[in-house]
């Protein structure tokens, strides 16, 4: 496990833990904001329940960036689950 930890940083970039999750963010966060800006009429202000998928987006993003930046977290089990149980 240690291995892997210092080998983090010479990891391709989609190897890495969080980097899907952090490309699928921004994937809602531009469908969604795209949905607002075509479906908008005239006179019509930017005031629509979309921006929840721009949240929800943007969310995912932020904690995929981190991920990736960060690494595997003290709960991550090199097999799956967490190591709380291993044993």
């Amino acid at each position: 496990m240690e291995n892997e930890s210092a080998n983090t940083g010479t990891r391709p970039f989609f190897r890495r833990r969080g980097a899907v999750l952090m490309v699928t963010g921004l994937i809602l966060m531009i469908v969604f904001g795209l949905f607002i800006w075509i479906g908008r009429d005239p006179g019509e202000g930017y005031a629509t329940p979309m921006w929840v998928g721009v949240a929800i987006g943007l969310g995912m993003a932020g904690y995929g960036l981190y991920r990736a930046l960060k690494g595997p977290g003290m709960l991550d089990f090199p097999r799956g689950g967490t190591n709380s149980g291993a044993g």
